[in-house]
């Protein structure tokens, strides 16, 4: 899909103005402290919060923490976020334990020109995830205009995400208009060989980006949970390996010119469990035995993906091609990575998904790519073609 935002203009004056700004900082907390590396959610946005603050903006940043269901419970605090933030901005931010009413524009109103004000988890009320108006004119009256700086989150159809954006001035912020800009020249501008690699589990979610792009795309490399559910619908063994069971069935109703495009692994590396001291070996995916567990990408696999990706021009990545969560399951996605890596500049290069992110980082590859998006769900919804809720009050209808 190929769409334009609204940015905020150049000359439009910010000194004094109080903006909503929703940003995702929904990272893991981990003993009380926000765990976000140097390219993470938060760092990303507060390079954007920083800008508004230096032009002299009263910055009220809105974001969620997790599923706390609508009730305010203190393990899902934004407190964390706020830490972090503040040592990105080298500053202290306070938190505002009210959303809306008397006491949280009591905080908005004491901040000076260029300060930042956090509000509590969105989601701590219910009204958020409803995408309820009245919820949305109730934050309203804290800002003079808003600013959607997450794109990770605006395929929800939550309040401070769509339905604030119809009460106030809204605008894309600076990292959401990047993405969408990198994204949209998917579609507009192709250049050929596109390779697309996807990896993780559910197929429902990725299906739908392949069919969608697969006039554009010439190779479909496929790894992880989602090429066992292949090789499932292929009638292959795969022992005790984790795939998607109801994907089977929709594989199986693929038209015969997309399968044409789908690469799947030649060799596989198996476990007998998923615990780190398990033993290994790499077998042909012909040979899995039927106690075995697929864990990663074999080295004839990661050859040939390698020489398809050193040839592209273009190429997306989601998901991780083996069992992450362990390092020494995760060789093969690291190689993928390291090769589309080495691969930008010749081509535009865009990974993105929540378990993707975490690899990249350990590797220091994060800003070696055309874009890592913050996006997950977002992502591949926007990659399908669909409409993201969060993008619709603030497109350029000129």
């Amino acid at each position: 899909m190929s769409i334009r935002l609204r940015k905020i203009p150049q000359d439009l004056p910010l000194k004094g103005k109080r903006v909503l700004i929703r940003i995702d900082g929904n990272v893991p907390i981990e003993k009380g402290r926000a765990v976000d590396g140097p390219h993470g959610r938060i760092a990303r946005a507060a390079v954007d919060i920083d800008w508004l603050s230096q032009h002299g903006a009263r910055v009220v940043v809105l974001t969620h923490l997790g599923r706390p269901n609508g009730r305010r419970k203190a393990a899902y605090s934004v407190a964390p976020i706020a830490k972090r933030l503040g040592s990105l901005l080298g500053t202290k931010i306070a938190v505002s334990r009210d959303l809306f009413g008397p006491r949280a524009e009591r905080a908005v109103a004491n901040l000076k020109d260029g300060q930042v004000l956090l509000l509590e988890n969105m989601r701590f009320d219910p009204r958020e995830t409803e995408n309820d108006s009245t919820f949305a004119k109730s934050l309203a009256q804290l800002g003079d205009l808003y600013v959607n700086d997450a794109f990770s989150v605006s395929h929800r159809a939550h309040a401070s995400l769509s339905a604030l954006a119809h009460e106030l001035p809204a605008f894309a912020g600076p990292l959401l208009a990047n993405e969408i800009n990198v994204l949209s020249q998917l579609e507009k501008n192709t250049k050929r060989p596109f390779v697309l690699l996807m990896g993780g589990l559910k197929i429902e979610t990725k299906l739908p980006v392949i069919e969608h792009l697969s006039s554009q795309t010439d190779f479909v490399l496929l790894g992880g949970a989602l090429a066992t559910t292949f090789f499932v619908a292929q009638g292959k063994s795969v022992g005790r390996s984790v795939f998607d069971q109801e994907g089977v069935k929709l594989v199986n109703a693929l038209p015969k010119q997309l399968l044409k495009k789908i690469i799947l692994p030649e060799d596989v590396v198996v476990a007998s469990s998923f615990r780190k001291d398990a033993k290994t070996k790499i077998v042909l995916v012909a040979d899995i035995g039927s106690k075995d567990r697929i864990v990663d990408i074999g080295p004839k696999t990661r050859e040939q993906f390698i020489k398809i990706i050193s040839q592209a021009k273009t190429i997306v990545w989601n998901g991780p091609f083996g069992y992450c969560e362990i390092g020494s399951f995760c060789s093969g996605t690291r190689t993928v990575a390291q090769a589309i890596a080495n691969r930008t500049g010749a081509a535009i290069t865009i990974v993105g998904g929540g378990d993707t992110g975490p690899v990249l980082e350990k590797m220091k590859l994060s800003d070696q790519f055309s874009l890592q998006s913050t996006g997950g769900g977002a992502l591949l919804e926007f990659l399908a073609g669909k409409t993201l809720p969060g993008l619709e009050y603030i497109r350029s209808r000129d």
